[in-house]
C-alpha cells in the first residue's frame, strides 16, 4: 500500500505543478471556474497543501470540509455521494510517482486537489454537484439502476472528463484533466462529440485504466444542470 512520503510527495507535487499546468495553458484549456475556484486556495507549486488549510480557504465560499484518509481505496459511489452531500470530501494519501505523470490510475492526492477542490470552491458548481449528489443516493434508495447508469455517466464522461463551451473557446471542465495528459487526447477535434441526452442511455462508463478516447462536449454549467435535473425529474 502507498503511503505518505513527505519530502518526496513535495518534489513529485512541484513536478506535476509545473507539468500539468503547461500542458493546460498550451492548449488555452483552463476554465474560468476552475481559475476562480484555484485562486481562493492560496497555495501553489512548493508543497502538498494539507487538508485543514484547503478547508479553511473553501469554508467561507462553499462550507466543504475535506478529511484526509490513511487509504488510496476508491469509495463505493453512494459513499462518496453521501460525504458530498454532507459537504465533505476525502483525500487520498498519496502524490503520483515521477513515471506516473501523465496518468496515474490509482486515486492520488493531485487529482484530488487539482481536479476537484477548486471547482468546489465555486458556489455554482458546488450546487450543481449537490443536486447530483441528492440525485444519486435518492436513486440508490429506490433502486433505480437506470438512472444509477445514467448518473454514472454524469460522473464520469462529464464530471471527469466533459468539456464546455465558454466565449473564448473550448476548456476541460472534466476533474481528470487538471490531473493528467489525457487532456491532449479531448482536445483533438477527432475526440470529440456534442453531448445528446441519448448519451445517457448509451451504457458507456468511465474507465479509469486507459485514456477514454471520447470526450462529450456540452454548453454551461447550467446546461450541466438541466442534463441532471432530467435525470432528477424521473425519481
Amino acid at each position: 500500500m502507498r503511503t505518505f512520503d513527505p519530502i518526496h510527495d513535495d518534489q513529485n507535487w512541484k513536478k506535476l505543478f509545473e507539468t500539468h499546468f503547461q500542458n493546460l495553458q498550451s492548449l488555452n484549456a483552463i476554465a474560468t471556474s476552475w481559475i476562480s475556484g484555484f485562486s481562493k486556495l492560496g497555495m501553489d507549486q512548493s508543497k502538498r497543501p494539507l487538508a485543514e488549510m484547503l478547508t479553511a480557504a473553501i469554508k467561507p465560499y462553499t462550507g466543504y470540509t475535506f478529511i484526509q484518509t490513511s487509504s488510496p481505496i476508491i469509495l463505493e459511489q453512494e459513499d462518496w455521494y453521501g460525504m458530498i452531500a454532507r459537504y465533505e470530501m476525502p483525500m487520498t494519501n498519496f502524490v503520483r510517482r515521477p513515471e506516473e505523470l501523465d496518468y496515474c490510475d490509482e486515486p492520488d492526492i493531485w487529482h484530488d486537489i487539482m481536479g476537484h477542490i477548486p471547482f468546489l470552491a465555486q458556489k455554482d458548481y458546488s450546487d450543481m454537484y449537490q443536486l447530483l449528489a441528492r440525485t444519486y443516493l435518492q436513486a440508490h434508495k429506490q433502486q433505480r439502476t437506470d438512472l444509477l447508469k445514467e448518473l454514472d455517466f454524469i460522473g464520469g464522461m462529464l464530471i471527469e472528463l466533459g468539456l464546455v463551451r465558454e466565449s473564448s473557446g473550448l476548456k476541460a471542465f472534466g476533474a481528470t484533466f487538471y490531473s493528467s495528459s489525457e487532456v491532449f487526447e479531448a482536445f483533438k477535434p477527432g475526440n470529440q462529440i456534442d453531448f445528446t441526452l441519448s448519451a445517457l442511455s448509451s451504457g458507456e462508463s468511465y474507465d479509469r485504466h486507459n485514456f477514454q478516447g471520447k470526450y462529450y462536449i456540452f454548453d454551461s454549467l447550467q446546461h450541466l444542470v438541466e442534463i441532471i435535473s432530467h435525470v432528477t425529474n424521473k425519481l
